[in-house]
């Protein structure tokens, strides 16, 4: 089967996250066409977290590479504010307590940073990421995004303990978290199109567009950051 390199992939993602967007927007929850577009949609975020550990990985300077992140969180996070609840937020307090799916890389980001750190022991570690953890029931996906990034960033050397630690990771975390805001575990079920995710991860050919000129990488590195808040911005006013 053909590789796929890490821009075709995450074109995919992006793909994959317009349709979850669509679905969201315009389509009746309940219907077949809501549940697959849904279904789809889902697995962008544990694609992103791949490419997050192994942007930390590859990155000379992880802290302009946080700070990128946080720029574009920060950029992003009225707009999501809106797309979402449909109005501007009546107190910082409500604005802050619902963040967009970039805040969760950041905290992401922020745990491979503790983790990687050789001069925290382990029990410093521990307690550092499990705090950092916490602030994630206040981001867009919550807790699984930084324990998918983790898992993905430690186990990147053997792909049937990811494999394993991911699908467990998704099978218990998501319905801890998400079930409740559903009437039904059917109705809550797409959000396990996260494992289709897999399948791209699993193709990855390891290649990050070394052939490409120094544009092309820039366009790369910037897209998904730049397109997030607006493709939101045009479902807005799609939608008026």
């Amino acid at each position: 089967m053909k590789k796929l390199t890490a821009t075709q992939i995450k074109v995919i993602a992006i793909i994959a996250m317009t349709l979850d967007h669509i679905a969201y927007t315009f389509l009746p929850a309940g219907t077949a066409p809501h549940y697959i577009l849904h279904l789809i949609g889902k697995t962008t975020a544990p694609i992103m977290c791949f490419f997050l550990a192994e942007g930390f990985r590859h990155t000379h300077d992880k802290k302009r590479y946080l700070l990128r992140l946080l720029l574009f969180a920060a950029i992003s996070q009225p707009v999501y504010y809106i797309y979402v609840y449909g109005s501007v937020p009546d107190s910082v307090l409500r604005f802050i307590s619902s963040l967009n799916f970039l805040f969760a890389l950041v905290l992401s980001f922020i745990c491979l940073l503790i983790l990687t750190n050789d001069k925290l022991d382990f029990t410093a570690k521990g307690i550092l990421t499990a705090i950092t953890i916490s602030f994630a029931q206040f981001v867009d996906w919550g807790y699984i995004i930084p324990v998918w990034t983790i898992i993905f960033f430690f186990f990147n050397n053997d792909r049937c303990k990811m494999l394993v630690a991911f699908i467990a990771a998704t099978i218990i975390i998501l319905p801890v978290t998400f079930l409740k805001y559903y009437d039904s575990f059917v109705a809550f079920s797409f959000n396990y199109g996260a494992l289709l995710a897999l399948i791209p991860i699993h193709l990855y050919s390891g290649e990050r567009d070394r052939s490409s000129t120094p544009l092309k990488k820039k366009i790369n590195r910037w897209f998904f950051y730049v397109y997030y808040p607006m493709h939101m911005m045009i479902l807005i006013i799609a939608n008026k």
